[in-house]
């Protein structure tokens, strides 16, 4: 019989490749995460601070605190992920988050709204969401893994384009408390019930990475059977130059992000014009967070998160050089929106570097220097702002570290292959 027509027959006989279907779940609990925790949370910055009469300062102190909370028990979630499987504690997640959520209105004073927040919903965040759906596709996908990641970090551009608008109006219409309650209820009634669906690995369903035949195709550090350990992935200057390279990331980003209503008044806008640029700029993630994933399966992931990181440099002068005018704010959404994009594109090359093993806990461990830079930067900022009443000197700091981090992607390079060699058994 000819080889085609094998192949063909073959095809036909093999069950439908679940990787995909799993990757979409990730991607829909990354919105509901986006929508409602991460992107979405940026709207109740103005009403928190009136409702509770807090400063720019402490405001900001709520998402670094998030961060630092999220960076401190990362590495502790990473091994449960890689003992348990990413499954259970994406339920977890999804029910402490969604608990959270319908307990914060009862906050009637900072230090509870801090302690409902930080000690629940971003308890549940952090552990049940980002790290869990990473594990998954760097688990299923080898080949596509950058086209995976994409598909994932979609759904945090989708939660903010779609569901971030929705909290915007309730919160400006109905009060924060109204729409913390309309969030709980959604992540208790969608979130658990998906994540409950997601399979931990390909070996559970009987089948393989990227859906392929023959193990021999579907990537050579899976296919060898050698995965880095967190203490021989630490050893290696790729390690910490990526976790440097994280760091300055998310601290560029955060710092302007986590600020964007009280910009776009500083920039002589209203509160509604930060939603509608979050929302803009996140609209057009959906498509630069795909097609970064899909380039990166194709080209060096490493040269595409240094243009990235450009880009951003460029778009945060553009902010602030550019009058207050809403179509110049929007141009400004979109280009971020490219730097949004190569998120997945940096956790991918965790990946590809160091294996699957041992990958959830050696990105907790990242996660925990990334979120000092998280924590840093907006209390920064709103420091900054108390002080000299201007983003200015925000701004230029922000875009010379979007630099900064460019230049360390730009050196980072594969590390050698470890003296351990992780077992199949292992692996499944």
């Amino acid at each position: 019989m000819d080889s085609r027509l094998k192949g063909k027959r073959a095809s036909l006989d093999s069950p439908p490749f679940h990787g995909w279907r799993f990757a979409a779940i990730g991607a829909t609990l990354n919105a509901l995460l986006s929508g409602f925790y991460g992107r979405g949370f940026t709207v109740y910055f103005m009403a928190l601070a009136r409702d509770l009469k807090l400063s720019h300062a402490s405001t900001s102190l709520v998402f670094g605190l998030s961060a630092l909370e999220g960076g401190l028990q990362s590495p502790i979630t990473g091994i449960f992920i890689d003992r348990w499987g990413p499954r259970i504690m994406m339920v977890i997640g999804a029910a402490l988050a969604g608990v959270g959520f319908l307990l914060l209105p009862l906050a009637n004073s900072y230090p509870v709204f801090l302690l409902i927040f930080i000690g629940i919903i971003s308890l549940g965040a952090n552990s049940g969401f980002h790290n869990c759906s990473a594990a998954i596709v760097t688990r299923w996908f080898v080949r596509r893994r950058g086209t995976a990641f994409g598909v994932i970090s979609m759904g945090i551009a989708i939660g903010g384009s779609v569901l971030t608008p929705v909290v915007a109006y309730m919160v400006v219409n109905h009060g924060w408390r109204v729409a913390s309650v309309v969030s709980g209820v959604v992540l208790l009634v969608v979130g658990i019930p998906l994540a409950s669906m997601v399979r931990n690995s390909p070996e559970e369903l009987g089948q393989t990475p990227d859906g392929v035949q023959e193990p021999k195709k579907i990537g050579l550090r899976r296919a060898s059977g050698v995965d880095f350990g967190f203490r021989e992935a630490a050893r290696t200057w790729s390690y910490w130059l990526l976790s440097i390279g994280l760091t300055l990331r998310i601290a560029a980003g955060s710092g302007v992000i986590v600020h964007i209503l009280p910009l776009m008044v500083w920039k002589g806008l209203g509160e509604g014009a930060g939603g509608v640029v979050i929302a803009s700029g996140s609209l057009a993630a959906i498509a630069t967070r795909f097609l970064m994933g899909w380039l990166g399966d194709r080209w060096a992931k490493r040269k595409l998160v240094v243009i990235a990181m450009l880009v951003g440099a460029g778009s945060v002068l553009f902010l602030l050089y550019t009058p207050g005018k809403l179509p110049f704010m929007i141009a400004f959404g979109v280009a971020l929106s490219i730097t949004d994009g190569a998120a997945g594109l940096t956790w991918a090359m965790v990946g590809d570097y160091f294996g699957t093993a041992s990958f959830a806990t050696i990105r907790g461990s990242i996660n925990t220097m990334v979120s000092l830079g998280a924590l840093a930067a907006p209390v920064a900022a709103g420091r900054v702002f108390d002080v000299t009443e201007s983003y200015y000197w925000v701004l230029i700091p922000c875009s010379a570290i979007y630099v900064f981090a460019a230049a360390i992607f730009l050196v980072i390079r594969s590390p050698q292959s470890p003296v351990h060699v992780v077992s199949p058994h292992e692996i499944a």
